[in-house]
């Protein structure tokens, strides 16, 4: 058992996997220099459009049943018009930019037609990105694709759950571009009934993604056990607190990420060729 300490960058948690394979990826004693890149470029991909889902949803909490166009101001400027069932919603950060309470900068707008309100069965939430970007310890990352959010209603344990699916999408930084397609199903399973709360929310979260990552190599990624997302009071951050998922990058050893027991302690397990790394995110 290998034990590394991995410093915070400053956002939820599902991003935070991605320093982790930095343990392998840079072994070039022994050819490995690239062996865990798709990783560590899907985990990328993966948590800018887990907060571009966040983000959507926070705004789309706030159409409520405005049968009117309105501004709402502050970071993002929200401009609401349309009328259901075609409501349209711009999240608006700027040219130059605004610092979220998560402490990423965006950039551009996010732009989100909603055929009904988010908590509604069968409404339809699409958005595209227009020169939008978010900035994480000084790195820009530009962000395109298509992300669709479908109410698919109650499941028979009586929780709402929801398909949401990302195609076409890049991730464009000083390094290169990441290609990425997913297919998620968010389960929520706390935090409906208090609609206008969102720390309460807990989510599981299953399905699977695949991409290429900034080499060109196609990589894939399927969860094996629902991954629960929630936010931790006393660390002021979402988390993953629990799940599996494998990735497959062929020609290199599968990996899988443990998440652990539900506990907002902040550990990951990663096993890489029958080795657990211990990560403790700072």
């Amino acid at each position: 058992m290998k034990t590394v300490k991995i410093i915070s960058i400053g956002c939820i948690a599902m991003i935070a996997v991605s320093l982790i394979f930095n343990v392998s990826c840079k072994k070039k004693e022994d050819n490995q220099e690239y062996s865990y890149r798709a990783a560590q470029d899907n985990s990328l991909a993966e948590g800018a459009f887990n907060r571009c889902y966040s983000e959507i949803q926070k705004g789309a909490r706030q159409v409520s049943n405005k049968s009117t166009n309105d501004t709402i101001t502050g970071c993002p400027v929200l401009y609401i018009s349309g009328s259901w069932p075609n409501k349209t919603l711009i999240l608006d950060y700027g040219s130059t930019g605004c610092m979220g309470n998560d402490g990423v900068t965006r950039k551009g707008q996010i732009i989100t037609t909603m055929t009904g309100l988010y908590v509604d069965s069968n409404s339809v939430i699409t958005s595209s990105f227009s020169n939008f970007s978010e900035t994480i310890n000084n790195v820009q990352h530009n962000i395109t694709g298509t992300h669709t959010i479908t109410n698919l209603g109650h499941n028979n344990l009586g929780h709402p759950h929801f398909s949401v699916d990302v195609q076409n999408a890049s991730v464009s930084y000083s390094e290169g571009t990441i290609h990425w397609t997913s297919q998620r199903e968010n389960e929520w399973i706390e935090g409906y009934d208090t609609y206008l709360n969102p720390f309460d929310d807990e989510y599981y979260i299953t399905g699977s993604a695949s991409g290429t990552d900034i080499n060109g190599a196609s990589f894939s990624v399927n969860i094996t056990s629902p991954l629960l997302c929630k936010y931790c009071l006393t660390i002021y951050r979402w988390v993953v607190a629990s799940g599996k998922l494998d990735i497959v990058n062929p020609g290199y050893p599968n990996i899988t990420v443990d998440y652990g027991n539900g506990d907002c302690d902040l550990i990951v397990y990663v096993i890489i060729n029958g080795t657990s790394y211990t990560i403790v995110l700072g």
